[in-house]
């Protein structure tokens, strides 16, 4: 009985080594694969971004209840070239009232270096039910004076409004966002802050961000090949012999 029983263990084991190494060899063949793309693949292998399940519902003492979803912000010009890379907090609060908070990179037509900007806007929503579309929810826009965030006890992000701004802040800022491995960006989609929107001159508004539980890596290594590209594009442009990227690039918009 026993030579039986050790054929049996003998053949179990054969098997489970054959398994791992399949296994390993499909690993090794992934990888490959994920080392054999270039940056503008792997950003579109992330696309589209799908943001349906990924909102955050908090409740505190000081809003009962609201809503926050972080997105990453990638766009390509009609040319396939990467033109904007970010990402973009939205909160509502049980109010109506909507914040849109972006951070980003970009290259924009008829310009030669990459800008780093900071998008401040907020609306009021009416009709606010769960079962009416976002898109046909009448919007009054609001005018918000300016936007501080604090994470650690330190300033990540701030914006003020100035004299060409109408409903939403759009300014460049001196903070490079690709700098330090892009830390600024990176923090922003991490959340856990203290969030100071400023609606009425002197009374802002204070708002915690909750850390954000749907941080995906691979959002991040997508906004990092992102920055690659626009960097490349931004090389591109300026090379002496660019002349035919930059009307491309003159061309769109």
């Amino acid at each position: 009985m026993a030579p039986v029983i050790k054929r049996i263990i003998i053949f179990l084991f054969s098997l489970l080594i054959i398994v791992l190494l399949l296994a390993g060899a499909a690993k090794g063949e992934d990888n490959l694969r994920l080392r054999l793309l270039n940056s503008k693949e792997m950003i579109k292998q992330e696309l589209p971004l799908e943001s349906g399940n990924q909102v955050i519902i908090t409740e505190s003492q000081e809003y009962p209840r609201r809503t926050y979803l972080f997105e990453p912000i990638v766009i390509f010009d009609d040319y396939d070239e990467v033109m904007i890379c970010g990402f973009e907090l939205s909160t509502v609060d049980f109010t109506g009232t909507k914040i849109i908070i972006s951070l980003y990179s970009a290259l924009f037509p008829n310009e030669l270096e990459i800008q780093n900007v900071v998008r401040l806007e907020g609306v009021q929503l009416s009709r606010f039910d769960n079962d009416i579309p976002y898109d046909e929810m009448d919007k009054l826009e609001l005018y918000p004076y300016g936007m501080d965030i604090i994470k650690n006890n330190k300033l990540l992000v701030a914006i003020e409004r100035n004299e060409g701004s109408k409903f939403a802040i759009v300014r460049e800022t001196t903070q490079n966002f690709s700098k330090d491995k892009a830390r600024v960006l990176k923090e922003f989609y991490m959340g856990e802050f203290d969030l100071h929107v400023e609606f009425v001159r002197g009374y802002p508004i204070h708002i915690p961000v909750p850390n954000n539980r749907h941080y995906l890596s691979r959002k991040i290594e997508m906004i990092d090949h992102c920055l690659l590209e626009l960097k490349k594009n931004e090389y591109k442009v300026n090379l002496p012999k660019g002349q035919i990227f930059k009307e491309a690039l003159h061309r769109t918009g």
